[in-house]
């Protein structure tokens, strides 16, 4: 057996509309409800390309944090100049990080639920 990947993260929310913004308008996700399996609560999946990488539970209370050392989830993106000024327009505090022994710069934003994100952009 060999682990190859990461299937996807699925995150608890009391925000679903702050949550699925977040996710879809600025970070570009794609909100498939078509293809989320008929389960008995409510929810989204939200696809990169052809997986669905975030799974959401809509919750109708916040659920008190019990992921202890989880720190943060990181994506691959593109666009560093458009992003920032996405995030920049929509007033989202972000800090950003050029890691040239890794050939990328990072960015950081911290979703409406308390997770921090790291975006990993490889452009010149």
């Amino acid at each position: 057996m060999s682990i190859w990947g990461l299937d996807h993260i699925n995150i608890d929310t009391a925000k679903p509309d702050e949550t699925l913004d977040f996710y879809t308008e600025l970070l570009g996700l794609e909100n498939r409800p078509q293809e989320r399996p008929a389960f008995d609560f409510p929810g989204a999946w939200l696809f990169a390309g052809d997986r669905a990488v975030i799974h959401l539970n809509f919750l109708d209370e916040p659920k008190p944090a019990t992921t202890g050392a989880f720190n943060h989830v990181a994506f691959e993106a593109d666009g560093f100049g458009e992003l920032t000024a996405m995030l920049d327009d929509r007033g989202v505090e972000y800090r950003s990080r050029v890691r040239p022994e890794l050939g990328l710069t990072q960015i950081f934003v911290t979703d409406p639920n308390g997770i921090r994100v790291e975006l990993n952009v490889r452009e010149p």
